[in-house]
């Protein structure tokens, strides 16, 4: 069995052969925006690559509040505590939260923070300055479906990667995977993803060797905060099957071994056992998971 995660918000794989690392997710505070202007690259429009601008997804904000509602799903009796341990006392702050862990009382040890940006985040969001700021590596949200392109990703990318010297920071990209219809073969599907993510990232000058893994997103997939998950159109069997589909579809094209970001309380909704992890055993696991005694620690699932 797998070692689990224990976090305040989401685990980052390593780059080859890195140490651990841990992300610390929205809110955030990394310092004042900056205004910033950058010439996106030629060919890395939506509409260059024949897909569509995402306007309609869950922002992080919405998805962590699943979160917040399978817990208290999951234990009605526990769902006023449940309020009170998703309090995470208050917005997590760099530099200063990086080397000291208030709620611990104690200094970090073996750590590595970044920060996971998307069109929701402000097109002033200072990549820039995040390395002053003990920032060492952003995440950024790509594509999702088959169809659709995170609007500001390739400004974020080719920001994040064109840094000086002194300021430089990892930087990786990351696909949202969608459901599809229940009628199109999961397998199919994974791969008809993978081929937009593919896409998008080779358009965007592919990845270097220092950039983080791909990363691909399991969790709620709704139309509006208020719809229900699409997912639960799938067996668990499917999704599985697609899962792997993108993964292998992505490895073989990108040459890099993709990471599983789940939530664990989607993932007992959806998958019921825990044990389906070893299906995925080859690939790196990036498990959301809260606790009330330790939701500061994380470890890397191997």
């Amino acid at each position: 069995m797998r070692n689990f995660v224990l976090i305040l918000t989401l685990l980052a794989a390593c780059i080859t052969a890195s140490p651990v690392s841990s992300l610390a997710q929205a809110p955030t505070d990394v310092s004042a925006p900056i205004a910033t202007t950058i010439d996106e690259p030629v060919g890395t429009s939506a509409a260059a690559l024949g897909l569509s601008d995402l306007t309609d997804d869950l922002s992080r904000t919405e998805l962590f509040s699943e979160i917040e509602v399978a817990y208290a799903r999951s234990d009605p009796q526990g769902a006023d505590e449940a309020v009170q341990y998703f309090n995470l006392w208050g917005p997590f702050r760099f530099p200063n939260d990086v080397d000291f862990d208030s709620v611990l009382h104690k200094n970090r040890e073996d750590s590595l923070f970044g920060v996971d940006i998307s069109h929701y985040t402000s097109v002033n969001f200072p990549i820039e300055q995040l390395s002053s700021r003990k920032v060492r590596f952003v995440y950024i949200k790509a594509t999702q479906g088959t169809g659709s392109l995170d609007g500001k990703f390739a400004n974020f990318w080719s920001r994040a990667g064109n840094l000086p010297v002194g300021s430089q920071i990892h930087r990786g990209a990351y696909h949202f995977l969608s459901s599809g219809s229940p009628n199109v073969p999961a397998a199919q599907w994974g791969r008809a993803q993978a081929e937009t993510f593919i896409k998008v990232v080779r358009a965007n000058g592919g990845l270097r060797a220092t950039d983080m893994p791909p990363v691909v997103d399991l969790e709620w997939d709704k139309a509006s905060k208020d719809a229900p998950d699409r997912w639960a159109l799938r067996k668990p069997a499917e999704i599985l099957a697609m899962l792997d589909a993108y993964l292998t579809t992505v490895k073989a094209a990108l040459q890099r071994t993709p990471v599983i970001y789940t939530a664990r309380a989607w993932w007992h909704e959806r998958m019921d056992s825990e044990a389906q992890f070893a299906v995925l055993a080859q690939y790196p696991l990036w498990l959301a998971d809260y606790s009330k005694t330790s939701r500061a620690s994380a470890i890397l699932a191997t």
